[in-house]
């Protein structure tokens, strides 16, 4: 006979959330003449290290610096390294374009399938619907679900263009709302550095010419290129041309290094989630970074090393330059100025509009991990600032707005600004002033949603419920999506907390998720931050 004092607790009821706009509302009012297009967005990552799935193949003419390709050692960098694989594909497949379909409002959105069995797709259609199904009806994205980049199913669902976060090798051939090699040259580092805005002082070291092919150089290569498997690569061992052309440019790289003071920043060309930059403030911080490059780290005691050993971060990425990307220059990196002691560090986010015109949606405040890879894991904002703040930056916003606009972009863009009180040397002969006795440069520039979009976005529902502050940041959890939420039951059902995206892998018995968190005021927020923190493991992108 059972207990009637042993009742399960009630189904956690978790308030409807709508949205101030969307995505797809931003669009149409930034871009009037496609008012009527059916457009539908992408926006899951991409790699160039491995294949994220037998149909998301990594690209190899649109280079992207990630953090795992610029973290994993080249020997693991391999289609054969199923670990690396699926903890790659659950964040850029299932984690990111969940959070973007979160804003995109009553939209086409495609996602990619992660596994291929009708279980695991299964799974990942189940997991985003959880997901938007929070949101007001009239703002939930139509979810559209296919293998990869190259099977979109334009015709059976009537899309007329696509929108897309990153580029995908595959999206060559569709109809897209912007052209992909000018979407390459406004995300890139020097192309920032080349705009007229303002931006610290930079040194761009481009490489010459092209490694040749491999069946044409030495036995060492032509064995390493038989491995379709393998990341692309020029053995240590090689004896032809293009270990010396590798060595040639490499010792271009390392010279400018060399020769440069610090304080200075070290950047590659094009990166996302903090990826692809090194803060260089001391002379030991600077022999460590030619250690990184050159791949002449300190080796443990007992280590025998072996050709596969050698993870020089340009063994890596200059052998990825070839003669059908040369022209967008992949492998430049750029040594900038170092804007030190800044007085405020902000992520703007804004639309940019057919004319020219910015759209202000945010200006938050970006969380990086403390070690030196600086990746990106969150942001905050504080709603009763953000007026003040539209002022402030709206002569900055209009300036990139008017430059990303002249290249045919129409869209979100994210820009991260550092702002200092003294004058300090910078690429605008206009200047980068936006208040008396300020100077403000642009460090960043991301011409795509960005991971902090949903902060404006969700304004009314927070300020509605007296929270004034919010903050949206990656999570790993042990469990799944149910028992996080009944842990964190009064957050939930209060409104204050919300989840973004989500995926639990079942044979792991953990979840990734995005989760946003809102707070009366900033001790509030920082509170709650603190809790959900020290119980859940951090995740970098």
């Amino acid at each position: 006979m059972g207990s009637t004092g042993s009742r399960a607790p009630a189904e956690v009821q978790l308030p409807t959330v709508k949205l101030d706009t969307t995505l797809a509302e931003l669009y149409r009012r930034a871009s009037p003449e496609d008012a009527h297009t059916r457009l539908a967005w992408i926006s899951c990552g991409v790699t160039c290290g491995v294949d994220l799935s037998p149909h998301v193949p990594r690209n190899t003419k649109f280079v992207y610096e990630d953090q795992a390709f610029i973290s994993t050692p080249s020997r693991d960098l391999s289609n054969g390294n199923a670990a690396l694989r699926w903890s790659l594909a659950k964040k850029h497949l299932s984690l990111i374009p969940q959070r973007d379909a979160f804003v995109s409002g009553a939209a086409p959105v495609v996602l990619f399938h992660m596994g291929q069995s009708p279980e695991d797709v299964e799974h990942d259609r189940r997991e985003a619907e959880a997901t938007m199904s929070v949101l007001d009806p009239s703002q939930r994205p139509e979810l559209i679900f296919c293998p990869g980049p190259s099977a979109i199913p334009m015709a059976e669902y009537g899309i007329d263009k696509l929108e897309y976060k990153v580029i995908f090798d595959g999206l060559q051939g569709y109809p897209l709302t912007h052209d992909l090699e000018t979407h390459w040259l406004l995300n890139s580092k020097a192309a920032l550095a080349r705009s007229g805005l303002p931006t610290p002082k930079s040194h761009i070291v481009e490489t010459e010419g092209w490694p040749p092919a491999a069946d044409s150089c030495c036995s060492a290569c032509r064995e390493a290129a038989q491995d379709a498997s393998r990341f692309p690569t020029i053995p240590p061992s090689c004896t032809g041309p293009r270990g010396q052309w590798l060595a040639q440019e490499t010792d271009r790289i390392l010279s400018a290094v060399r020769a440069r003071p610090v304080p200075f920043v070290f950047k590659t060309q094009q990166a996302f989630g903090g990826a692809g930059t090194w803060l260089v403030t001391s002379d030991e911080k600077k022999s460590q970074l030619l250690a990184e490059l050159s791949g002449e780290q300190q080796q443990p005691p007992n280590h025998h090393s072996n050709n596969d050993d050698d993870n020089s971060l340009l063994r890596k990425l200059l052998p990825l330059l070839t003669p059908s990307n040369a022209h967008l220059h992949p492998t430049t990196v750029l040594l900038t100025d170092l804007v030190s002691s800044p007085a405020g560090d902000y992520g703007l986010t804004f639309f940019v509009t057919s004319a020219g015109e910015a759209l202000f949606l945010a200006a938050a405040e970006q969380m990086l991990t403390a070690d030196v890879s600086s990746a990106w894991i969150g942001s905050t904002i504080h709603y009763a600032r953000q007026d003040a703040l539209r002022a402030r930056f709206q002569r900055l916003m209009g300036r990139v707005a008017r430059w990303v606009a002249s290249h045919g972009y129409v869209g979100p863009v994210g820009a991260d600004v550092l702002c200092c009180s003294s004058s300090r040397g910078e690429n605008s002969e206009e200047g980068g002033r936006e208040g008396p006795g300020e100077e403000c440069y642009i460090v960043d520039l991301n011409v795509r949603t960005c991971g902090s979009l949903s902060l404006p976005l969700l304004r009314g529902h927070f300020v509605g419920r007296g929270l004034e502050c919010a903050s949206s940041f990656s999570i790993g959890v042990r469990g799944g999506r149910r028992e996080f939420i009944e842990k964190w039951r009064g957050p939930f059902e209060e409104g204050r907390m919300l989840i973004l995206s989500w995926y639990e892998d079942p044979e792991e018995g953990k979840s990734i998720a995005d989760v946003v968190v809102g707070g009366e005021n900033e001790e509030r927020l920082a509170k709650l931050m603190k809790e959900v923190r020290e119980d859940t493991e951090e995740v970098t992108f």
